[in-house]
């Protein structure tokens, strides 16, 4: 196997068979799916152990208590024994290419490259867009948001051995640090090769974490902390340290932090107070 499929999932019995049958219409099977149960307390157990004795497709399964999709994240790399991991979430699925495009593309993979990027979208249309981009292309995550103009979801797929070396930090009563902590580390380790392709189709929930990303970023200010004060210090021009700023005091004030005392930047979250007061009413002062 060359690839890792891996699926964090939590209550989604209902959703899964939309993605196990999407990898069983795979035109290259050269690929593991691999499950870790996030204590699930509906039949997704059952369901997966259906599939493993169907034997249609080759399954890993794995069933932990109920500590948050960066834990359950942190269990699939740990678990991982291919050279390549794709994280595609519960709720959605692949097209039926989407190995053979993957595995063609790295391929041309160089020792420095530590993934690729591809494009999301739904049944009917494409989330993912770039002006400057070109298929082949090398750039790092960030670098593709802030320069070439890239928009909206990716699909990311990275080297195992890089994305093991990194992992999501725990912290006790929070289930959740956003995913950016991880790629801003894994954006100074190498780039990715652009795939210009839609690969990864997006069903959004109501429950699920795309819906609810304030309430969640709220709720878990350790973790949203933790990203965003590393994300400033990675920044590197006035712009990104003043935007990222904006953030943090936002986060701050709704959670009673002293704002300019905790700053990993000062000044700068001085400045940024009247924005980041803005941002905080817009954003977080009526979540619960």
């Amino acid at each position: 196997m060359l690839i890792t499929i891996f699926t964090p999932s939590y209550n989604r019995s209902k959703t899964l068979p939309r993605l196990y049958y999407s990898l069983l219409q795979q035109t290259n099977q050269n690929f593991c799916w691999l499950i870790v149960d996030d204590g699930s307390i509906d039949s997704t157990e059952t369901l997966v152990q259906t599939w493993i004795s169907e034997n249609k497709i080759s399954i890993r399964y794995f069933k932990q208590n109920n500590f948050g999709k960066p834990m359950a994240h942190n269990k699939g790399v740990e678990l991982t024994k291919t050279e390549l991991f794709l994280c595609v979430d519960s709720d959605d699925y692949l097209t039926q290419n989407t190995v053979e495009e993957v595995l063609q593309c790295w391929k041309n993979a160089k020792k420095n490259d530590v993934g690729i990027l591809a494009f999301k979208g739904t049944k009917n249309k494409t989330l993912t867009k770039i002006k400057n981009g070109g298929n082949g292309k090398r750039t790092t995550l960030k670098n593709a948001y802030d320069h070439l103009g890239l928009v909206g979801d990716t699909m990311l797929v990275f080297r195992t051995e890089v994305i093991k070396k990194h992992r999501f930090p725990y912290f006790k009563g929070e289930k959740f640090v956003p995913e950016a902590y991880l790629y801003d580390q894994i954006d100074q380790e190498g780039k990715l090769i652009l795939l210009e392709k839609t690969l990864y189709i997006c069903e959004y929930l109501e429950d699920g974490y795309t819906n609810n990303m304030a309430k969640l970023l709220k709720n878990n200010p350790k973790g949203y902390f933790e990203f965003i004060n590393q994300r400033l210090l990675i920044d590197k021009t006035p712009k990104e340290k003043f935007l990222d700023s904006v953030r943090y005091v936002a986060m701050a004030l709704a959670h009673n932090v002293p704002v300019i005392k905790n700053a990993v930047y000062p000044t700068y979250a001085f400045f940024a107070y009247p924005v980041g007061l803005l941002l905080y009413y817009k954003k977080f002062k009526k979540i619960k």
